[in-house]
Order: structure tokens, then C-alpha cells, then sequence
């Protein structure tokens, strides 16, 4: 049954009182967490846009290759652990993901390219949009992370590429079919650990996971990758209607 009482509480709120106690978390995990609460407590609703035009309708249809994965999640935050599956649609230069719970309840829709992040929740009528770098920093860890990074991520090895001065990589290859890395940084609490499976397309992301260095670890492992998805490109629209807040981290 419906927790009414926990689809009343703004995450956000939850989110600004966490901040204010630790301002070395990660802010973007925050927002994303935002999502997964409406998600992982069943309060997906339906879209509040305004009507398409026959144009962005016909645009929405059409179809372009992209690489499919589709993940089983777990957020363990306060010794609790709430499950839910994780779609990413990625291209050559876009990311689309969506959240959605066991149920089917939807959650959050987002993309984010090599310069940007736009996540929408829809419950709320609320979204993220900045620069990618932006969400990596804070006062007590200056380090980001670029878009970049993490799109190369899914498709590369961290030790194949070059990644952003000051990150460091730890590879282990005890188990060759998959290798395992943990990028980090001296200077932040933060820690993302991706292991590899090789499939017909080179390496790609069969599990990954996050912490934030203070009690939230987000986990993932794949259920399923098809590297050749025709894909609707509403798959990688996020629509902010109109009236919609934007959250400013």
C-alpha cells in the first residue's frame, strides 16, 4: 500500500538538512537521491506537460542507435536499503536514463552529455539542469569530474583513457574476464567502483557502484546490455513544463 505520508515529504527538504550537517558530500548524488525516494516509496506519477504539437510528436518517433543497458539498483543509505532498476540509453555524445521502481512507477527521466545534466522529476514538477562540473564540487572538494568522464566510462576502461588531473585509478585485473577499478581522489570522500565484462562491442559496465565517503552507497549490477537499440529519441528528451522549479544547488 501507498505511503501517502512519505509521498507528502519534499526530498529536497531531507536533501538541504543533510547538506547543512555535511558539506563534503557529493551534491550531485543528493538530487539523484531526491529521485529515488518518489521512486523507491511508489510515488511515480503521470505527466503534467503541456500537448505536443504534431511536429515534436513526429520527432519523438523517430528511432536512432543506441546502446542499452538496464540495471538492478540498490540505495543503502541509514541502514536501509531500498531496490529499484536503473534504464541508460547512451549514444556517442548523450546519456538518457530513467528510474523507475519494481512496480513500474516512474521516478526521474535525465540526461547528461560531456557539458551538462538536466534530471526532471516529475511528481514534484522539479528539475536539475548545470554544468556537469558544477555538481562534482563542493567547498571542501574542488575536484570534478567532467560529463566526459563518465560517458567514457561505460564504453572504455578507466586505464584506456585520460582522465581529469588529480583522479586516481586503482585497476585489478586478478580476474581477467572482469577487471575491476576504483576511481577516486585524495581529496574528496568520494569512491565510484566499476567492474567489466567484454561483450561484442569492447569492454562495457556490468556493475558500478558509488559512495559518498558518509554512509550513502549507491550499487548496480546489469541485468541486461543490447548494444544495438533502435530507440525512440524521446528517449533522451526530458520535457520541463512549463511552471516547473528549478532546484539550484
Amino acid at each position: 500500500m501507498l505511503n501517502l505520508k512519505v509521498c507528502l515529504i519534499n526530498p529536497f527538504d531531507i536533501i538541504k538538512k543533510f547538506m547543512m550537517k555535511n558539506m563534503k558530500s557529493h551534491i550531485l548524488i543528493y538530487i539523484f537521491l531526491a529521485g529515488l525516494i518518489y521512486l523507491v516509496s511508489g510515488c511515480g506519477g503521470s505527466y503534467r506537460g503541456q500537448s505536443l504539437s504534431d511536429e515534436q510528436k513526429a520527432l519523438r518517433e523517430k528511432k536512432i542507435e543506441a546502446e542499452a543497458y538496464l540495471f538492478d539498483a540498490k540505495l543503502r543509505r541509514e541502514g536501509k536499503v531500498n531496490s529499484f532498476r536503473l534504464e541508460i540509453f547512451q549514444t556517442d555524445s548523450v546519456l538518457g536514463l530513467g528510474g523507475r521502481a519494481y512496480l513500474g512507477k516512474g521516478a526521474l527521466k535525465g540526461r547528461l552529455t560531456a557539458d551538462s545534466i538536466l534530471i526532471y522529476f516529475p511528481t514534484r514538477g522539479e528539475y536539475v539542469e548545470d554544468a556537469v562540473t558544477d555538481f562534482f564540487q563542493t567547498l571542501e572538494c574542488p575536484l570534478a569530474l567532467s560529463g566526459g568522464d563518465i560517458l567514457t566510462f561505460f564504453r572504455q576502461t578507466p586505464d584506456s583513457v585520460e582522465l581529469t588531473e588529480g583522479i586516481d585509478l586503482t585497476a585489478n585485473y586478478a580476474n581477467e574476464e572482469k577487471p575491476y577499478f576504483v576511481v577516486s581522489s585524495a581529496d574528496c570522500p568520494w569512491r565510484i567502483e566499476l567492474t567489466y565484462d567484454f561483450q561484442n562491442t569492447g569492454w562495457r559496465v556490468a556493475e558500478f557502484a558509488y559512495s559518498d565517503g558518509e554512509g550513502l552507497r549507491i550499487e548496480a549490477k546489469r541485468r541486461e546490455y543490447k548494444p544495438e537499440n533502435s530507440v525512440k529519441t524521446a528517449k533522451f528528451m526530458v520535457d520541463i513544463p512549463s511552471g516547473s522549479y528549478r532546484i539550484e544547488p
